[in-house]
């Protein structure tokens, strides 16, 4: 049987910046520090979409829920100029189809690297965010999708946390789907 490089479950799908650097697997210290960068990562992506303190405390004190709705509004503010600076200082690379899940991702087009090889890829998973999740992979194989190449990368040395993460921001995306199809439908 072939190898499912996703693995079983959610999956991610849209198209996110992402570039490839083919080089040996990471490992010891700097796969340490890869997954605690990551971990970081997702955890500011998933506070952008918590749900928010001011809700939950309005019942308590409208007074420090306003407050804290002000102090938010003032921070997404800042992420996005700071986003927008980010961006125009570093050119985020052109957005390619991916399907991603905790296991690996599939990379639709030419661009996508070789079966075999091993790497490093970077993937932009939030515009407000212009740091990139960055992944150990090996390209483990690769298909076809209405002609086009699908490269199959499998990650490697992924720590369970981070691992949990992505499962967290993939559901994530697939609740706001399933919430924007049922909002379309009414």
């Amino acid at each position: 049987m072939a190898e499912q490089p996703l693995g079983d479950g959610l999956v991610y799908e849209d198209a996110m910046p992402l570039t490839w650097a083919e080089g040996p697997l990471v490992d010891g210290i700097e796969l340490a520090r890869m997954n605690a960068e990551n971990l970081q990562l997702l955890g500011a992506e998933s506070s952008l979409e918590e749900a928010r303190v001011h809700d939950a405390m309005k019942d308590e004190s409208p007074a420090l829920a306003h407050e804290l709705q002000r102090l938010e509004y003032k921070l997404n503010i800042l992420l996005r100029l700071i986003a927008e600076l980010s961006a125009r200082q570093n050119a985020l690379p052109q957005p390619e189809p991916v399907r991603l899940s905790a296991a690996g991702l599939e990379w639709v087009g030419a661009d996508g690297p070789r079966v075999g090889t091993t790497g490093t890829v970077t993937l932009y998973i939030n515009p407000a965010l212009p740091q990139p999740l960055k992944l150990s992979c090996r390209v483990v194989g690769e298909r076809q999708a209405d002609g086009r190449r699908v490269a199959q990368l499998r990650f490697a040395g992924l720590s369970d946390s981070v691992a949990e993460a992505i499962n967290k921001l993939i559901f994530r995306h697939h609740r706001r789907l399933v919430a924007g199809a049922k909002h379309s439908s009414t």
